[in-house]
């Protein structure tokens, strides 16, 4: 029953609500809470134009592990990834390709390291037996330390769960020589810009006072949406993911959507209670085709009773 939900927002009915906030006063940068006029800016910062470095002022500007390295160059990071079934000991699954590599920025945001900016490499790279793939990470500053975790996920078989904490997790630090600019997480919190509620048999999902990466460096933003049921302890399979809502067309500072009693709310009450949501913002940053889509960080609303 689960798997047949998973699809209904595509043919829901979904009200967006579009709603009109000024962006004076906003800046990503800013640090003060309670603004009227505060807002997460996760556009692309530095301009969108590239620094050149002619001395290179000391730092670390290389990170090595058995399978990643990074180099930092003028025009952002460049990677090269070892195929890991060339490894020795790897998961034999390896030698069919990759389910899926990500690479995460890691940062400190108010004393905890989360997840934030997620490059997602193009399909199954390894399939074919490459040695090895490159590509340029261009979401860089200079003279910022950058940490990265990437993520290499193995092939999985037909009618097999993906386990992820199978996979290899790589952590790699390095200081930039430069790049196309970077997203400003600093006053990121969750529970502080996306948002869920219900009241008289309606559940609603909504953002507020967030401006996607719209930018001349970046193309085809979307707003990507994943609805959960259950609690955030993520403990004994009481919490699992139920359907996903995405949509290029709607990117606004504001978005609301309801789900529909007879269509997403009910089938969520059959497994739980309660509910919550996750938002991100998908982008394409052009002539980097090795990785065809990035994420901003998730944000997460509150937990909802539906009861």
């Amino acid at each position: 029953m689960k798997k047949a939900v998973k699809t209904f927002f595509a043919l829901a009915a979904i009200s967006l609500a579009l709603c009109s906030c000024s962006d004076s006063g906003s800046s990503g940068s800013d640090g003060d809470s309670g603004t009227e006029n505060r807002v997460l800016d996760l556009r692309i910062q530095n301009g969108g134009v590239a620094r050149w470095i002619e001395n290179s002022a000391s730092g670390n500007y290389e990170a090595h592990t058995d399978l990643v390295s990074v180099t930092a160059e003028s025009d952002g990071m460049h990677f090269t990834i070892k195929n890991p079934a060339n490894l020795a000991g790897s998961d034999e699954k390896y030698k069919k390709g990759c389910n899926w590599i990500g690479v995460y920025r890691l940062e400190n945001i108010g004393g905890e390291e989360i997840q934030t900016t997620l490059a997602v490499v193009d399909k199954s790279p390894f399939s074919t037996g490459a040695e090895s793939i490159s590509f340029v990470y261009p979401l860089c500053e200079a003279g910022e330390q950058y940490k990265f975790k990437v993520q290499i996920e193995p092939a999985k078989g037909e009618g097999e769960s993906l386990v992820r904490e199978n996979g290899y997790c790589h952590q790699l630090t390095l200081t930039a020589k430069g790049g196309i600019g970077d997203i400003n997480y600093s006053n990121l919190k969750n529970g502080e810009w996306a948002f869920a509620s219900y009241s008289d048999n309606k559940a609603t999902v909504w953002l507020e006072n967030v401006i996607p990466p719209q930018d001349s460096v970046v193309k085809n933003v979307g707003t990507y949406i994943d609805i959960f049921y259950g609690n955030k302890e993520w403990k004994d399979k009481e919490t699992d993911w139920y359907c996903l809502y995405e949509n290029p067309s709607a990117v606004e500072k504001n978005v609301s959507f309801e789900l529909k009693n007879d269509f997403g709310l009910q089938s969520i009450q059959k497994y739980s209670s309660t509910f919550f949501a996750q938002y991100s913002f998908t982008f394409e940053v052009p002539n980097c085709p090795e990785l065809y889509q990035w994420r901003t960080a998730t944000l997460e609303s509150d937990l909802v009773s539906i009861n």
